[in-house]
């Protein structure tokens, strides 16, 4: 027997960084819920986590079945912890934050707002599990969706907050040894600080990145390179596009984009103007060749978004059991 009441929900990975977003738009938007329990994976550290308007009490995940009560949970988790959890299935719908460090699956739908139809969403749900994209993917896909090109060229820059809260520890340190003249790196550290580079993990999550959007729409060919910045929090991508259309109807739906917020001619756009912002911010301009756009977002703030608004699509109103 089921009813229609608010759904116990669970975010596992809740003292990380984009588990720390989801926590607080959770409360930010209302998100209805009976029961809402945080969780550290059993590598982190439980503790609290504080919203605007409450503290919360942050367990130990000690084992999946700790989920069992639950009717939704969030695993902003890395891949091993969240693979652990999707395994077990310990019973209910499983928000996946982790596949956007991976190639995306042919059995786990991969969802995003302004890219996947709303309506779509439940009539996925049957599998109980959602995969949700890399920013860079999303903000990809909603920009072609819009622009229709017929070939593009990206290059997205990843600040360390792309990493989680560890990477932006290393890099404040590095940056702070740097200017103190006592920078010492030993085995396979990398300078971040004061520095843009291309590794291999940048030229996988590259890889993955196409395919993600692959996987979210029909895209035109599509070349993309990944750069790390030396830049804390929010990420900045570029593309440059060849369209076949003469007019301007590229520019009014990409305006019309949820999710979009274009900047004014002459305004100036940087990474720094997007975090802590929901929208994407885009500059956007004509050129011999076709389009360049110029897109500055908060990379953690976008990944706990889409997240959120699966929930939001899946859960609200929705029958859940006794």
């Amino acid at each position: 027997m089921s009813e229609t009441r608010e759904p116990r929900v669970a975010v596992v990975g809740a003292t990380g960084a984009v588990g720390n977003e989801i926590v607080e738009l959770i409360a930010a938007r209302g998100f209805p819920n009976s029961e809402l329990g945080l969780f550290a994976s059993q590598g982190g550290a439980a503790g609290t986590v504080e919203t605007d308007d409450d503290e919360y009490l942050v367990e130990t995940l000690r084992d999946p079945d700790d989920l069992a009560q639950f009717d939704l949970a969030f695993l902003a988790v890395p891949e091993s912890a969240a693979a652990e959890i999707t395994r077990a299935a310990p019973g209910p719908v499983l928000i996946d934050l982790s596949s956007a460090t991976r190639r995306p699956s042919t059995v786990v739908p991969m969802v995003a707002p302004g890219v996947t139809p709303r309506g779509r969403v439940p009539e996925l749900s049957g599998a109980k599990l959602f995969a949700t994209p890399h920013p860079i993917a999303h903000v990809l896909s909603l920009c072609l969706g819009a622009i229709h090109p017929s070939a593009v060229t990206a290059t997205a820059m990843l600040g360390a907050s792309a990493s989680g809260r560890g990477s932006i520890a290393r890099l404040v340190d590095q940056t702070t040894d740097l200017l103190a003249a006592r920078l010492d790196l030993e085995g396979d550290d990398v300078q971040r600080a004061f520095n843009a580079l291309v590794r291999e993990s940048e030229r996988s999550a590259a890889d993955r990145i196409a395919a993600q959007v692959a996987a979210l729409m029909t895209a035109p060919p599509l070349s993309i390179h990944v750069v790390a910045i030396p830049v804390l929090h929010g990420s900045g991508l570029t593309i440059s596009a060849t369209l076949d259309e003469m007019g301007e109807e590229w520019l009014e739906r990409l305006r019309a984009t949820p999710g979009v917020l274009l900047a004014e001619e002459g305004e100036p756009l940087s990474i720094v103007h997007a975090v802590g912002q929901e929208a994407i911010m885009i500059r956007a301009e004509r050129d011999a060749a076709g389009v360049s756009l110029w897109c500055v977002f908060d990379n953690t703030r976008l990944a706990a978004l889409s997240a959120i608004w699966v929930a939001e699509t899946f859960a609200i109103g929705a029958p859940v059991a006794n």
